[in-house]
């Protein structure tokens, strides 16, 4: 019986602990440029526009790629619980 109840309240300590989050949003001219995150591929602009996603706080290092288009840079420092939203524009490569 003791090691029910040893086990039970292990569960609920773990339902209440979570990891820390925050939340990254973007809006870009182009839905369909690739997204990074700290050198990884994380998805599409599309698939980050508002409500965003959730992330590991901290310093971040944002880039969107498109081939024919400038790369869009961006630098971010989220604290756990905290949200940015990122406007990007990206533009043509001139010829």
């Amino acid at each position: 019986m003791p090691r029910c109840l040893i086990l039970l309240l292990a569960l609920a300590a773990c339902a209440t602990m979570r990891a820390p989050a925050a939340t990254l949003q973007i809006q870009c001219n182009l839905p369909e440029a690739a997204v990074f995150i700290d050198d990884a591929l994380v998805g599409r602009a599309s698939e980050w526009a508002p409500p965003g996603r959730q992330i590991r706080p901290g310093f971040r290092r944002v880039e969107l790629r498109l081939p024919g288009y400038y790369s869009y840079f961006a630098e971010i420092d989220l604290a756990d619980g905290g949200g940015t939203l990122l406007k990007a524009e990206l533009h043509p490569l001139l010829e």
